[in-house]
């Protein structure tokens, strides 16, 4: 898999350093922001390939960062995810809805992870979503849904 600039926005400070330091031992270059305005202007700077989302977060939630981020132009090519504990299916439509190409319920696996990032390019024409309700993969953890064109 290729090095990919990640970027990972979290009010949780253990969930925020416990993925970036595991995307960094994976070779990755991460960016951190611990809420949403905070994760505008990290994006705006940085431009990253990719961005992880929580979605509850104080400031600015991640809804609101997702609508903000995709009304820029550079955007198109950010692969944008929501990693959170929402995950009910309105939580997921919303989340599409927003300009999220994924979304992923916490605690997301490392296989989890790394199938969203080997699928970030081009991401923008496809859509994904992890919920509880839908497969099980290994050992009963939700597995990926699938991604499908927009």
């Amino acid at each position: 898999m290729p090095t990919r600039r990640i970027l990972i926005a979290d009010d949780n400070v253990d969930a925020l350093d416990s993925l970036a330091l595991l995307l960094q031992c994976e070779g990755h270059e991460v960016f951190k922001a611990a809420d949403g305005a905070e994760a505008l202007e990290v994006a705006a700077a940085q431009r990253p390939d990719v961005a992880f989302f929580d979605l509850g977060m104080p400031v600015l939630s991640g809804y609101e960062a997702a609508v903000r981020i995709r009304a820029e132009p550079w955007s198109r090519s950010l692969t944008l995810i929501a990693l959170s504990g929402w995950g009910q299916p309105a939580d997921v439509c919303q989340s599409r809805a927003c300009g999220f190409d994924a979304h992923l319920v916490k605690p997301a696996s490392l296989e989890n992870l790394n199938e969203v990032l080997s699928r970030a390019t081009g991401a923008r024409h496809h859509s994904l979503a992890l919920t509880r309700e839908g497969e099980e993969g290994a050992a009963g953890r939700p597995r990926l849904a699938g991604w499908s064109r927009r």
